[in-house]
């Protein structure tokens, strides 16, 4: 059976650099059909630190102690699919050209420093699930565990579950094949982990 893996970002430490939107920027399912047609973000997005305190998170300009600020799989205050140009590109490499994506660039800052990322979308809501399998919420087409049919994602590098309205487009959940994920591990990209994914 083929490995299929949902792509997450990396969790473990207890501060992190996280690229955030302007304050009067709409909220991120909102956002998304705003960017229907669009190739660049019409906003740039800041880098903070974010720590866990006892009260929740806290956000700081200061990222001189942290290690790391410019991940190739950056957290952001949208939850959006905020990849470097390296992943990128590693990621335009393997598609088998049955994926239907394209992506928003955007520029991320910090305090000394601006680089190019960009917002990976999908443009056409895929069938890829075992739907007998699937759970959903009850009376609802909201999925709780997926489990994909390997019949339907054979064909793809990178794929995502279909969702209600748009949401499917610019999402979080993303799941990449085997090889996919052996290429991003051989080029030592940061900022994310792999989960093994139920396949049928």
């Amino acid at each position: 059976m083929e490995k299929y893996y949902s792509l997450n970002w990396k969790d473990g430490n207890s501060s992190c650099a996280s690229a955030f939107a302007p304050k009067n920027v709409k909220l991120a399912h909102l956002l998304i059909s705003d960017l229907d047609g669009i190739d660049k973000l019409p906003f740039e997005l800041n880098l903070v630190k974010l720590s866990i305190g006892r009260n929740g998170l806290i956000e700081s300009n200061d990222l001189t102690s942290l290690k790391e600020i410019w991940l190739d799989y950056q957290p952001n205050s949208l939850a959006f699919p905020l990849m470097s140009e390296k992943l990128k590109l590693l990621i335009d490499d393997n598609l088998t050209g049955k994926e239907h994506i394209d992506w928003i660039a955007c520029k991320v800052k910090s305090k000394t420093e601006e680089r190019p990322y960009f917002i990976l979308r999908f443009n056409k809501m895929m069938d890829v699930l075992d739907v007998q399998k699937t759970m959903f919420v009850e009376e609802t087409d909201r999925i709780i565990r997926p489990v994909f049919a390997l019949s339907k994602i054979r064909e793809y590098n990178i794929f995502t579950q279909p969702a209600s309205y748009d949401l499917w487009k610019i999402t979080p959940s993303i799941y990449v094949s085997d090889t996919l994920r052996k290429a991003i591990q051989k080029q030592k990209l940061t900022g994310l982990e792999f989960d093994k994914t139920r396949v049928e």
